[in-house]
């Protein structure tokens, strides 16, 4: 529609310039001497209008002449560029597919593009890793430094991840607490520290990198209490050599994770190993009232003093409503033994073999035997010992 429109238009024009050249009879002369040129006016326009064109031409032709090496070179840089995009395609999937010395190849040729150079490092540097070529993976690693803040991060993350999976947990989370200044919030670095303190075991660092990512939602709750739990296990550990600094943790420990079944028997075995009786006593009694719990009611029995009575007076309380406990009815049986009431004793005992045969249960009955002169009865127990025991 337009071409047609443009047509009539030219058409209109040129008829309309046909009919004024057709009424026009002036001229023009040119004198240069000797030389007289008379033109008519009409031949003088049409040799204006054609000199311009003319002129117009050439100056595009010379132009488009001038720029020829501009255009090759963008020419060859855009191939080159294209080259590279279609490299680091091949590399990414290379290196999903697990073909990690293809990813290497071809990430090294995309590396001569300088908008893929850093991105394509990385790949590299990844992919030489899995082949255990770690010399290279440092080199390939270098050569994606740059000024840019983001390809740096990309760079170190990637360094610490593949620290990590070294078992060189020390430089990795040195690499993670550089990172931490200029990303506080991201969750791949926070996972990848807890990883790392985890490994060495810093559970201070561990406890306050798990409240971030929980903060953060990059931790479950069942996976943070574990993690919490894990952390405060090992503070213990250290801990278990003194008995002031033993107590004094134990107290500033939230009320929830004193309940906690494995931290108290923790934190009671401890207690009992530095003599502290009365305090493994009371770590037990106070997570039993919270949650009743098998474990800890077998370590119970180990934390008489002097006299059992009053652990016997609790237990046969609980006894109340947990009477067919077999750990209960075996915790009560040693304890009987300590306080020497023997016949109550071997009622316990007994009760709890009836309700499940334990190793445990036979090798104390066996003892009580032993202690009563019944060397037969308490041989057959140690036997059944023996065989619950393989």
């Amino acid at each position: 529609m337009r071409f047609a429109i443009w047509t009539v238009v030219l058409a209109i024009v040129a008829v309309g310039v046909a009919l004024l050249a057709r009424q026009s009879d002036g001229y023009v002369v040119v004198v240069a001497a000797p030389w007289r040129i008379e033109l008519s006016l009409n031949l003088l326009v049409v040799l204006v209008l054609a000199g311009y064109l003319a002129f117009h031409l050439l100056a595009r032709l010379v132009e488009a002449l001038v720029a020829i090496p501009a255009r090759v070179r963008a020419y060859r840089a855009e191939r080159a560029r294209s080259r590279a995009r279609h490299a680091l395609n091949d590399a990414l999937l290379a290196f999903f597919q697990g073909r990690f010395a293809s990813a290497e190849k071809s990430a090294a040729v995309a590396m001569e593009g300088e908008e893929s150079k850093a991105v394509a490092a990385i790949i590299a540097a990844r992919s030489a890793h899995e082949l255990g070529r770690f010399t290279e993976r440092e080199a390939f690693l270098d050569q994606a430094r740059g000024p840019a803040p983001e390809v740096d991060q990309a760079r170190l993350t990637t360094l610490a991840d593949l620290l990590l999976s070294q078992g060189r947990h020390e430089e990795a989370l040195a690499v993670l607490k550089d990172l931490a200044g200029r990303d506080a919030r991201n969750l791949r670095l926070l996972r990848m520290r807890h990883a790392a303190e985890t490994a060495l075991k810093r559970w201070d660092e561990v406890l306050a990198t798990t409240a971030s990512l929980a903060k953060l939602g990059g931790l479950s709750e069942s996976e943070a209490s574990a993690s919490r739990r894990l952390a405060h296990l090992g503070n213990l550990q250290r801990k278990s050599q003194d008995a002031a600094a033993l107590a004094a943790y134990w107290k500033h420990l939230p009320s929830e994770l004193r309940a906690d079944s494995a931290i108290a028997a923790t934190a009671a075995r401890y207690q009992l190993a530095l003599g502290g009786t009365g305090e493994a006593q009371a770590i037990v009694e106070n997570a039993l009232e919270a949650g009743w719990d098998a474990g800890l009611v077998a370590l119970y029995a180990d934390c008489a003093g002097e006299s059992a009575v009053p652990l016997i007076e609790r237990a046969e309380k609980w006894l109340r409503t947990h009477a067919r406990d077999p750990a209960l009815l075996l915790s009560l049986g040693k304890l009987c033994m300590r306080q020497g009431l023997w016949g109550k004793a071997q009622s316990y005992i007994e009760a709890s073999l009836a309700l499940e045969p334990t190793h445990d249960g036979h090798m104390t009955l066996a003892a009580l035997m032993e202690k009563l002169g019944k060397p037969q009865e308490a041989v057959r127990h140690f036997r059944r010992s023996a065989e619950l025991a393989g």
